[in-house]
């Protein structure tokens, strides 16, 4: 499979969408480990949207500044989300805060990206 990153990409953001949209069958409503322990799973997962963007766009699609290119669409992808859910469902609700912790997951790659490239395992071409 020569598009590793971009398949990895695309079934990411729809394991998002999926899990954004389909309504669980059923909820447990049970005590979390902590307040807002949904906020972390924002950050994690479009932290690894990010990186998987960015991997894409630095070792498959070659776009110029692939780093700033791949956060910003996962930015972006997670406002147009939480607009979707807010105007789109009636049993999920869009959130602010859900909206700045996936944009947060994706600045911190967009940080270690910059200043840590061997982390991520990328040989940018910036």
């Amino acid at each position: 499979m020569k598009k590793l990153w971009t398949f990895f990409s695309l079934v990411w953001a729809g394991l998002i969408i999926y899990l954004s949209f389909v309504k669980p069958a059923s909820i447990d409503e049970g005590i979390s480990w902590f307040e807002n322990q949904d906020k972390v799973g924002h950050f994690v997962f479009y932290a690894i949207l990010s990186w998987f963007l960015i991997k894409s766009f630095t070792q498959e699609i070659f776009l110029n500044r692939p780093i700033d290119k791949g956060v910003i669409i996962a930015f972006f992808f997670g406002a147009v989300i939480e607009l979707g859910q807010h105007f789109l469902t009636t049993d999920r609700n869009g959130n602010l805060m859900d909206a700045l912790s996936n944009g947060m997951g994706s600045m911190l790659i967009l940080f270690l990206s910059y200043n840590y490239p061997k982390i991520l395992l990328l040989n940018p071409k910036i």
